[in-house]
C-alpha cells in the first residue's frame, strides 16, 4: 500500500470527521494513496490490509490513516494519511525506511499487488477559503463520506472559488448545518484538481440534500442560481462525487479516535463457533 455539479456534492455532506489531525483542526497536508481491487479479491484486500494496519501498530508507526471503500464507481480503497506539513510527511516515509518498520512491513508490498489492479498517491493541501464550517468536527463519529473531484478547467479556478463562496453565502443565510473540507491537489492528479470532503454520520444525512438544496437556491436567488448552473460547463472539465464507507479495520486510527468511540474503531473479535459435537460410533448389530 503505502510504503513509498457543486450544488449535488454541497448538499450531501454533514458533520466532518475523517481528516483533522489531533485537535479540532483540518490537516494541512493529506496524502491519499488510491487502490483499484482486481474483482473477487476483496474480501482477501481486507484482510491483508487489516494485517498492514496491526503491522503499524506494533511497531507505533507516526503515520496514522483512515481507509475508505468505495460504495460506487470502481471498486476502490483510498488510504487517507493527514498530516501537518509536507516535512512531517517526509518524517513519515523515513520512518517506514528504518528498522522494525523496514522489515515487517517489507513483505506486504508484494501481497498486496497480486490483488489490486492499479494504485496511485495523490497530495493535497486544504483550502480553508473553499471549506464550509470546519468546526463542526467528529472524526471518532464518521462512518460514511462523500468526496466530490472536481476538475477545473485551465484559467477558471477564480470563476470556480467565487462559486463555492456564493453557495456558501447562501448557506450561512439559511443557516444550513453543513461542513466540508476542500482540498487542492499538488500532486498526482492533473492541474485544477479539487476534492470537496463532506464525511457523514449515517446515510441519513444523504435524505436532507433536496431541502439543503432547497435552502442554497432561496438563499442565492433564482437569478444568481441560474447563473451559477450556466456557467458550470465553462468552468469544469469533470466533477466525479464517490461514496465511501469508511472500515475501521484496515484502518490505523489514532488512539485519541480509537478512545472517543472504541465500539466502532476497536470491535471486539468475532467468537470462534462452538466445535461440532462428535458422533459416536455405531456398534455392530446395530
Amino acid at each position: 500500500m503505502r510504503i513509498s455539479v457543486i450544488v449535488a456534492t454541497l448538499t450531501a455532506g454533514a458533520t466532518c470527521s475523517a481528516f483533522a489531525q489531533e485537535g479540532s483542526k483540518p490537516a494541512p497536508v493529506l496524502t491519499i494513496y488510491r487502490e483499484t481491487i482486481k474483482e473477487g479479491r476483496e474480501a482477501a484486500h481486507e484482510k491483508l490490509e487489516a494485517d498492514y494496519a496491526a503491522a503499524f501498530r506494533k511497531v507505533n508507526h507516526p503515520a496514522h490513516y483512515i481507509a475508505l471503500s468505495s460504495m460506487s464507481g470502481p471498486s476502490t480503497v483510498w488510504f487517507v494519511q493527514p498530516a501537518g506539513s509536507f516535512a512531517v510527511a517526509q518524517e513519515f516515509d523515513a520512518a517506514s525506511d528504518k528498522e522494525p518498520a523496514k522489515g515487517l512491513l517489507a513483505g506486504f508490498s508484494a501481497r498486496d499487488g497480486e490483488l489490486r489492479s492499479s494504485s496511485n498517491a495523490l497530495w493535497a493541501v486544504h483550502r480553508p477559503d473553499l471549506s464550509y464550517r470546519t468546526d463542526k468536527f467528529n472524526r471518532a463519529k464518521q462512518r460514511y463520506v462523500n468526496i466530490a473531484t472536481y476538475r477545473v478547467r485551465l484559467g477558471h479556478d477564480d470563476e470556480f472559488m467565487s462559486a463555492v463562496k456564493a453557495v456558501y453565502g447562501a448557506y450561512e443565510k439559511a443557516n444550513v448545518d453543513l461542513c466540508v473540507l476542500a482540498y487542492q491537489v499538488t500532486a498526482g492528479a492533473p492541474s485544477g484538481t479539487y476534492l470537496l470532503i463532506g464525511p457523514m454520520e449515517s446515510m441519513k444525512v444523504m435524505d436532507g440534500a433536496p431541502a439543503r438544496g432547497k435552502a442554497m437556491q432561496e438563499g442565492m436567488g433564482q437569478e444568481n442560481y441560474a447563473k451559477l448552473m450556466k456557467s458550470a460547463g465553462d468552468i469544469f472539465v469533470s466533477i466525479e462525487n464517490t461514496m465511501f464507507s469508511v472500515k475501521p479495520g484496515m484502518s490505523y486510527a489514532t488512539q485519541e479516535t480509537i478512545d472517543a468511540d472504541p465500539t466502532f474503531w476497536k470491535p471486539k473479535p468475532a467468537p470462534k463457533p462452538a466445535a461440532a459435537a462428535a458422533v459416536p460410533e455405531k456398534k455392530s448389530g446395530q
